[in-house]
């Protein structure tokens, strides 16, 4: 009887660490207790200043009180995107894998790696619509919720998805594999895992090509032009018949990230796309003016990387 209890704790211990491991939740973000006191962190029950009851006039005010430039609740400092250890002493989640000053694998709001981002998501509660939601290529419609913000992607309750994000985005499912999400966590390493370019798709549905072809199916043309292939395998023969893997060999001091899918690497649309904001400069032919597709100087739609970097490290042409 005494074997079989022991047996049956580490059972039940494993099955609480492969939970807790299964989920994205940190912080004040899930997992709390009967007891917990953590809803009156964001909450009051009779005196809330914002809808939702909550502490704050809105969801990104009350976020960016952590997780924004002077924000002391969070080392991930989404506003510059950038981890600064030791903002929150007490919550030591991230700091062994994470570099002081690293870049946040998501890029960042206002600023990233130091320079003023030249496309960001509107997380201010000002945007209602998303290219592609629905509708053809280079058209817009309105998002399911209203106004974007960081909750639109984020439940801060927590969630079984990467980076807690939310099971339904824009009223569709998602299911986001975890890849890093042990008790130390990393906030600027790239692993992204499988059902990510689902988080995009939820508003950016048009986008969201798997077939393959799509780049010269003349089907394509009638709802936007033809467009490149999400969530392929990565077998790309460069130069000289060998496959240049853009995240191990990269082009120019450059790479980018695919996700890992088992033993398959996999181009996701955060392959060429930070989710929160980049600083990409658009130059030359990349600056095309507000036509639907492409980019221009004052926006990078975006991307990673400065002009069509994004096409060289992989194609390298």
């Amino acid at each position: 009887m005494k074997k079989f209890l022991i047996v049956l704790a580490v059972a039940l211990v494993s099955a609480l660490t492969l939970t807790t491991m299964a989920s994205a939740n940190g912080g004040p973000h899930g997992g709390f207790t009967p007891t917990t006191d953590a809803c009156a962190g964001c909450h009051r029950t009779h005196t809330a200043t914002g809808p939702n009851l909550l502490i704050l006039n809105s969801t990104y005010a009350l976020c960016t009180t952590c997780h924004g430039t002077t924000g002391t609740g969070a080392d991930s400092n989404v506003i510059d995107g950038v981890w600064l250890e030791g903002r929150n002493p007490t919550d030591t989640t991230g700091d062994a894998n994470t570099l002081i000053n690293a870049p946040l694998l998501a890029g960042g709001f206002n600023f990233y790696k130091g320079v003023a981002t030249t496309s960001n998501h509107a997380v201010q509660e000002t945007t209602a619509a998303a290219w592609g939601n629905g509708v053809n290529r280079g058209l817009t419609a309105n998002l399911a919720g209203g106004n974007m913000n960081c909750a639109s992607c984020h439940d801060p309750h927590g969630s079984p998805n990467y980076r807690i994000i939310n099971a339904f985005v824009n009223g569709v499912a998602v299911n986001v594999a975890q890849v890093d999400e042990g008790a130390t966590k990393s906030y600027d390493t790239e692993q992204w895992g499988a059902g990510q370019s689902a988080v995009c798709a939820a508003c950016h549905s048009s986008y969201h090509q798997t077939t393959a072809g799509s780049g010269s199916a003349l089907a394509m043309v009638a709802t936007g032009g033809y467009t490149h292939r999400v969530d392929m395998s990565y077998s790309y023969t460069g130069p000289g018949g060998t496959n240049v893997n853009p995240e191990i060999v990269g082009f120019g001091g450059l790479k980018l990230p695919l996700a890992q899918t088992g033993t398959a690497n996999a181009v996701v649309c955060q392959t060429c796309h930070l989710p929160h904001g980049s600083s990409a400069v658009m130059t030359g032919h990349a600056n095309s003016g507000a036509l639907p597709g492409n980019t221009s100087a004052t926006d990078s739609a975006l991307l990673r990387l400065t002009n069509r970097a994004t096409c060289e490290v992989c194609h390298q042409k």
